[in-house]
């Protein structure tokens, strides 16, 4: 695919792009644990809770095309997903904050099955840095910049508390970091080329939290229904 093909394939809706990446999951799952050829799309919809014609519609922004009572084969919508999500080409990110969420992230081994690397984690903490996390030494703050040239990183996650999180994010802006990863409760406060991802887990629990209340809702109905 050229570049502009490829910028073309990027206009996909929110939407569509958020299930692209659960179908990339699914799809690595298939290939590997259950070693399949083919899948069909009321496969992939029952295991995904959504409709066949959801799964179609959404294959249908790609080049790969389903055989009728075979389905889609798997490794070709694999590698148009890969080129699409860039798994091929490694992308070096780093740790801000050594906690306990930060060394759970610093080693997670599924990063190199996306095309991602943990290449530093940092504290400001005494007694953490020099410690290890896997493989790696946590580092001191002042280390950054040095980190960040020798292997070109663009991505951050930041794993501080709420209260230093906008400072941290302000210190990664200032260095030159193009996209955060943002695992603080705290709204980050960058500029519009910045890229921030929020993986806020109070906010998650809240979301859980409140569909589990509507089920409750909806389940008490029935029963007073009858």
């Amino acid at each position: 695919m050229n570049l502009e093909e490829r910028k073309e394939i990027l206009k996909f809706p929110k939407a569509t792009f958020e299930r692209l990446k659960l179908y990339h999951a699914l799809l690595t799952q298939l290939a590997l644990e259950e070693k399949r050829e083919y899948v069909l799309s009321e496969e992939i919809a029952e295991m995904l809770r959504i409709t066949p014609e959801q799964v179609r519609k959404d294959f249908s922004y790609l080049r790969s095309t389903g055989k009728p009572k075979l389905g889609y084969k798997i490794s070709e919508l694999l590698d148009e997903l890969d080129e699409l999500f860039g798994t091929k080409e490694t992308e070096n990110i780093i740790i801000i904050g050594a906690g306990h969420l930060g060394k759970a992230l610093a080693n997670y081994k599924g990063f190199k099955n996306i095309g991602a690397r943990v290449a530093a984690i940092f504290d400001n903490d005494p007694q953490k840095i020099g410690t290890m996390v896997g493989e790696l030494m946590v580092l001191p703050l002042k280390d950054i910049p040095r980190v960040m040239r020798r292997f070109r990183v663009r991505i951050a996650a930041i794993c501080v508390p709420e209260s230093a999180a906008q400072e941290v994010a302000d210190m990664l802006v200032g260095y030159g970091i193009k996209a955060i990863w943002n695992f603080s409760s705290r709204i980050l406060d960058v500029p519009n080329d910045v890229i921030v991802r929020n993986e806020d887990i109070t906010r998650g629990l809240l979301g859980i939290k409140h569909m589990l209340a509507q089920k409750d809702a909806e389940a008490s109905k029935e029963v007073e229904a009858r």
